[in-house]
């Protein structure tokens, strides 16, 4: 069956997946990091676990399969796509720390979407977490080409794609996290989470 498509492009809902993984690929990111930081991980083995798990989620294979469009994963495919992608280096988590991990990953991009005021504004929130995790790896490291090129296909393929399809690939990625209600501390303490887990 072919893809759905609006004036050539494909529908909405079916280039959400991309979206999905690297804005929560970076949110990991930046929770391995300050991990490493707070456990006191010398630089060279911080920098190398972060370069590793950088180039296998940024590999160019993967990266042309995922902005292929397609409906969204399930939750079981898409977590195992991070727990891959976490034990791609020499780092290795337990099913607890993974299971946290995997928690903080999906609440930190749940409040960034709702934050949203327009639907397009999620184009802003990945490029900006793109450009993060490039800063991360530093751009002379080799893992750095695979982010650009990574930034370059986001912007070909979002770009200038119509705000109808926005609304469409923002209501299908908060439909992927919309049962996810886990309570963040640093949420519960500034009042943008409720008791109940819900993002205020």
């Amino acid at each position: 069956m072919a893809a759905a498509t609006v004036a050539g492009r494909p529908a909405g809902r079916l280039m959400a997946m991309p979206l999905i993984v690297i804005n929560m690929g970076a949110e990991m990111l930046y929770i391995l990091a300050h991990r490493l930081d707070a456990q006191k991980i010398g630089e060279t083995k911080s920098v190398r676990v972060l370069e590793d798990v950088v180039r296998t989620m940024f590999d160019p294979a993967f990266v042309e399969e995922l902005f292929r469009p397609h409906d969204t994963y399930s939750r079981s495919s898409t977590r195992g796509i991070f727990d891959k992608l976490a034990h791609s280096s020499i780092m290795r988590l337990n099913k607890n720390s993974m299971d946290k991990l995997y928690d903080l990953m999906t609440m930190g991009f749940k409040y960034q979407i709702l934050q949203c005021v327009c639907a397009d504004q999620l184009y802003a929130v990945t490029m900006r977490h793109l450009a993060t995790v490039l800063a991360l790896v530093g751009k002379a490291s080799e893992a750095a080409k695979n982010v650009g090129a990574a930034m370059r296909l986001m912007s070909d393929r979002y770009g200038l794609l119509p705000l109808g399809e926005w609304l469409k690939c923002r209501e299908e990625t908060l439909r992927f996290l919309q049962d996810r209600r886990v309570k963040v501390s640093i949420f519960l303490q500034s009042n943008t989470q409720s008791s109940s887990g819900t993002i205020a």
